[in-house]
């Protein structure tokens, strides 16, 4: 990043390609489309060039992408005013399994991803950024502009809620 910040831009193409992946499932977790969620990557990294020059350093570089990738994400949604339609994520894995193990994880995928979007979006976020995005508590703990201690007390709460969440919609698909 500090080459970026240099003027040396062709070193954003090797952050991209290092990165793209990842921030595409974090954006199709918070709920975006596939289409969407390809236009939030490049206009992470847009955001990424046009503040290069905010990046102290002090936090890690993924935690200030994912930073800036999450105010995409929520700007993103209040443009739109609703989320868009949920694509399952058994389109994205490409692999050839078998048709119903496949039906049973996407079943268990959507089951997931229903709890996890009725979440606070504060909770939402916590999950996402642990799970899916790879950081860590005290990287979480910056962008959410909290001591490591609280994040690990609200990150406790988040999972139960989403734990009794996944139990309540089993238990409807059961009856």
């Amino acid at each position: 990043m500090r080459q970026v910040q240099q003027q040396q831009l062709d070193k954003l193409a090797v952050l991209y390609e290092a990165n793209k992946v990842r921030l595409f499932n974090f954006f199709l977790h918070m709920g975006c489309s596939r289409s969407a969620s390809e236009d939030l990557v490049q206009d992470t990294f847009m955001r990424i060039l046009a503040y290069r020059h905010g990046f102290s350093g002090q936090a890690s570089f993924r935690s200030w992408m994912y930073g800036i990738a999450r105010n995409a994400a929520v700007d993103h949604f209040r443009k739109n005013q609703r989320h868009e339609g949920h694509e399952d994520i058994a389109d994205c894995d490409p692999s050839g399994s078998e048709l119903t193990q496949d039906m049973e994880l996407s079943q268990q995928q959507r089951v997931f991803k229903q709890a996890l979007h009725a979440l606070p979006a504060e909770d939402r976020d916590m999950i996402l950024l642990s799970r899916f995005a790879d950081l860590n508590y005290q990287e979480i703990a910056e962008l959410m502009a909290c001591n490591i201690n609280t994040l690990k007390s609200r990150m406790q709460a988040a999972l139960k809620r989403l734990q009794a969440q996944v139990q309540t919609l089993c238990e409807g698909v059961s009856q």
